[in-house]
């Protein structure tokens, strides 16, 4: 079973899109097709407004009005029971800092419909997993970067997903917090957690990544397995150009 499949999608920020994917002009996503094993590792990579974050936010149900298909692990509608199967980790931060770590994950457990009892493990285990436990108790405010990416993963992480998208999970975290999120998602990857990884970093990519889907102004440019490319970023330059992306 696929913990992803997307097939031609079209969405526009400007004006709704009908079944037969007619906008007018202005695309955020055209035509795009994407598809990822239960177990893969895989990089959705593209400059700066290629649609990448738009497509994080159609697949968890945060933006509507789309033409096409998103199935998440055998759903074909993006419903509660499809949506309780995904870890998202956004670019922003997504915890309340007036709260210590484990009071976010209680916040969050409950809104995941889980018992009293499961967000007391799980929370132990993933702040565990992301190097947290001994900070449990302090207010979100006194985390350094790498801390609050750490545990912005660990609520992603915290209803046992089946498929993990993260956006930008390790941007300005410092060596040492990058490598054990790293170590982290290869653990949860090898448990059969599929992952979905969007990042600049290319050498991220290229190391954690065993297939990658390239798009640039919303539609896929390329997609196939990672060890077709010998350099990433030179392919992704020869590919999306060097000319600087400026918009959001």
């Amino acid at each position: 079973m696929k913990a992803l499949e997307i097939s031609g999608i079209n969405f526009s920020y400007n004006q709704p899109v009908d079944k037969s994917g007619i906008a007018g002009n202005e695309y955020a996503l055209r035509d795009f097709s994407m598809s990822v094993e239960s177990s893969q590792f895989h990089a959705l990579l593209g400059p700066n407004g290629a649609g990448k974050t738009t497509l994080m936010r159609l697949i968890t149900g945060q933006l509507r009005g789309y033409a096409g298909e998103i199935n998440i692990c055998g759903y074909k509608n993006i419903n509660n029971e499809a949506l309780n199967l995904i870890g998202y980790a956004p670019q922003p931060i997504s915890v309340y800092t007036t709260l210590t770590a484990m009071e976010n994950l209680r916040i969050f457990g409950v809104m995941a419909g889980l018992s009293d009892k499961l967000i007391k493990e799980r929370s132990a285990e993933v702040l565990a997993e992301t190097g947290l436990l001994s900070y449990a108790q302090k207010h979100v405010s006194t985390y350094s970067g790498g801390m609050l990416r750490r545990l912005n993963l660990a609520v992603a992480l915290l209803h046992s997903p089946q498929l993990l998208l993260l956006d930008e999970p390790t941007v300005g975290v410092d060596p040492q917090s990058r490598h054990h999120i790293y170590e982290l998602l290869k653990k949860m990857n090898t448990t059969g957690v599929a992952v979905v990884l969007c990042t600049h970093i290319m050498d991220e990519a290229q190391r954690l990544c065993s297939r990658v889907t390239l798009l640039d102004k919303g539609s896929v440019i390329f997609s196939g397995d990672m060890n077709e490319i010998d350099n990433l970023e030179k392919f992704f330059l020869e590919r999306t150009g060097r000319g600087l992306r400026d918009e959001n």
